[in-house]
């Protein structure tokens, strides 16, 4: 989606830059066509962006996986295993808060925030197949003029992760209740070095993987059937937790019983709509 918008920019930007050059090139030529070019250059100013906007809105609507997909279990089934995503699940990520106390200005923390975590090279280093100064170098090479604060961010990213309030009571319930507790997160070494100390709750589990630990990312298949086969989950008897939809609808077609995050209250009621209490 992120490259169909910037593909679709320059696209608009290519139209138009094109449109003026040409009422220009006729302006210079004294070209009777001139006037009714500007006006059409003008027009296509304002109309070119809409139905750019409009395309991508189609686009959206079309390709968004359904949030509303039938569970799988009925009243009566008897769950016995929970997995959880962790990122914005059982910890908080806020990278926008790293970069307000490092105090970069207004210039430099769009920058970084463009070179490093809102660059496909984020995502990737979470495969696990890239080496920890390899990664550092694709985001320096996002945008060299600022190599100094990109490592700066990049030594201090841990501090991005932070426990949420509730996990450690909620995961010590479900375990007490005697529940089998998962995880399948997507996540970058680089990032877990750093912030141990805001994962202890992982004690509470049971087993599970990181996503550079299998070089798979969600929503692949091969991870989620990675964990099934692994640790002998059975599907029909398993609740997968995720903030991301695509990574819900990915689970239920993996066979998993898959509950969209949004908070920890309609989590807790979509898990009791289950039958886990």
């Amino acid at each position: 989606m992120k490259n169909l918008k910037r593909l679709l920019a320059v696209i608009g930007i290519i139209l138009l830059a094109g449109m003026y050059v040409l009422t220009f090139i006729l302006a210079l030529t004294d070209n009777s066509a001139a006037g009714n070019m500007i006006m059409a250059s003008l027009y296509a100013t304002v109309i070119i962006p809409i139905l750019l906007y409009a395309f991508l809105l189609v686009y959206h609507w079309t390709h968004q996986k359904n949030d509303v997909i039938p569970k799988i279990l009925g009243e009566n089934s008897d769950v016995d295993t929970v997995i959880f995503d962790i990122g914005k699940v059982l910890v908080k990520y806020d990278w926008k808060k790293l970069l307000k106390e490092l105090k970069y200005d207004e210039d430099t923390a769009p920058a970084v925030s463009e070179a490093v975590f809102l660059s496909e090279d984020w995502t990737e280093s979470d495969r696990g197949v890239r080496t920890e100064e390899e990664i550092l170098q694709s985001f320096i090479t996002n945008n060299p003029s600022y190599e100094k604060e990109i490592r700066e961010t990049f030594a201090r990213m841990g501090e991005t992760i932070s426990v949420c309030s509730y996990t450690k009571d909620w995961l010590s319930y479900l375990k007490k209740r005697g529940y089998k507790l998962y995880f399948l997160s997507n996540f970058s070494e680089p990032l877990y070095k750093r912030c141990t100390k805001d994962l202890k709750f992982l004690e509470f589990m049971d087993g599970g993987y990181m996503s550079w630990q299998v070089h798979l990312l969600k929503p692949e298949p091969e991870m989620y059937q990675k964990l099934i086969q692994d640790f002998q989950i059975v599907p029909e008897k398993a609740v997968y937790i995720d903030d991301y939809m695509d990574n819900v609808a990915e689970a239920r077609a993996q066979g998993l019983n898959a509950i969209h995050f949004t908070g920890r209250k309609s989590a807790v009621q979509q898990l009791m709509d289950f039958g886990v209490k």
